[in-house]
């Protein structure tokens, strides 16, 4: 019984689309295999897959004034070197990663903020409605609020309120 449905399962599992990746993938000049989410840089490299394209068809597009060497300048600065495509992408994947974590942070904020304010609104109606409250005395024992203790304690929970969850 379970060899018979080991092809059904095989079948099934093929039979689920994969969506097609968007990367590039060629071989530099070194010879070693480069995969990114940008195209190269040179047309020396051997494209083996772009995103959209067949192999082969991608030929980048090269300046008017870079074909012809630039003059050499005397300068102080000393010449910073292009980032390769895998450190360009991997800067852009750190900034998207970064940035993906502090929408997750600021998402958990707002959740514990909208929790905090449901419970202090909560307390300020307990305390308009008369419930019965109490505080905690210096010994630890609870002493009862008394209708001046509660009036404090409304305008205390109101400027709280006001503060925090508008």
């Amino acid at each position: 019984m379970l060899r018979s449905s080991v092809p059904c399962l095989l079948a099934a599992a093929l039979a689920v689309p994969v969506p097609a990746l968007a990367y590039w993938q060629w071989r530099d000049a070194n010879g070693h295999m480069v995969y990114s989410d940008v195209p190269p840089s040179t047309a020396a490299a051997k494209v083996l897959r772009a995103p959209g394209r067949h192999a082969g068809e991608f030929q980048p597009v090269q300046a008017a004034d870079a074909a012809a060497p630039a003059p050499a300048k005397a300068s102080s600065k000393p010449a910073v070197a292009a980032p390769t495509p895998e450190e360009a992408f991997q800067k852009r994947r750190e900034a998207s990663l970064k940035a993906a974590a502090e929408d997750a942070r600021k998402e958990t904020e707002a959740a514990e903020r909208a929790v905090r304010c449901a419970q202090l609104r909560n307390y300020a109606t307990g305390l308009q409605q008369g419930m019965r409250a109490a505080v905690a005395g210096p010994d630890g024992s609870l002493q009862h609020l008394n209708s001046e203790q509660r009036q404090a304690e409304i305008l205390k929970t109101s400027a709280n309120l006001e503060k925090h969850c508008s």
